[in-house]
């Protein structure tokens, strides 16, 4: 069996997994491993624009977005969209007028074997809207100052566990448009 298992490239990853996992199990005198990265979220998550920041109409701001992507985890597609921040406030169901915001596209990432090569990747930098201009035809703007708002990213995933259709991952940061008091 010994020569078997050095055969199989992923065994030694496997083996040093499960030994590391036993090792570092929490004990009565040590705390869990989780708690140490309360300052570092799980994937999926938006690192930047980081909770609170300043989004000014017309100006750029830093876009970077940590996939759910894994080994065994498969991402496809990710959307990002500024929302209005009561949009988890609210039943997700029918309705002409859900929320409202602004879409700033769909993107990807390189994970093997999924992607294997970026075919849409994100800006590092998004230019914020600027809510005032007029969207054309019957749309127009409205002004808003220290408006809460929350960037949210939907992104498409799958794993060997199985789902009908993909997995959808939320992620989202609160963001101050047209921020006068910071």
């Amino acid at each position: 069996m010994l020569s078997f298992l050095k055969q199989t490239a992923f065994v030694p990853f496997i083996l040093f997994a499960s030994l590391s996992s036993v090792l570092s199990a929490p004990t009565a005198s040590t705390s869990h491993p989780i708690a140490s990265r309360q300052d570092t979220p799980f994937p999926p998550y938006i690192a930047e624009p980081a909770n609170g920041t300043a989004l000014t109409p017309g100006q750029n701001f830093t876009f970077s977005y940590i996939g759910v992507a894994d080994y065994g985890r498969s991402s496809y597609a990710y959307h990002v969209w500024l929302f209005a921040d009561d949009v988890f406030d609210k039943p997700f169901s029918p309705s002409e007028t859900w929320t409202n915001g602004y879409y700033f596209g769909k993107f990807d990432y390189a994970n093997y074997p999924a992607i294997p090569y970026e075919k849409h990747p994100a800006p590092s930098q998004f230019a914020t809207p600027d809510f005032s201009k007029a969207n054309g035809g019957w749309g127009d703007g409205k002004v808003a100052t220290d408006y809460p708002m929350r960037l949210v990213v939907l992104e498409e995933w799958a794993d060997g566990f199985g789902s009908v259709g993909h997995n959808v991952a939320v992620s989202s940061n609160q963001v101050v448009y047209n921020a006068t008091g910071h």
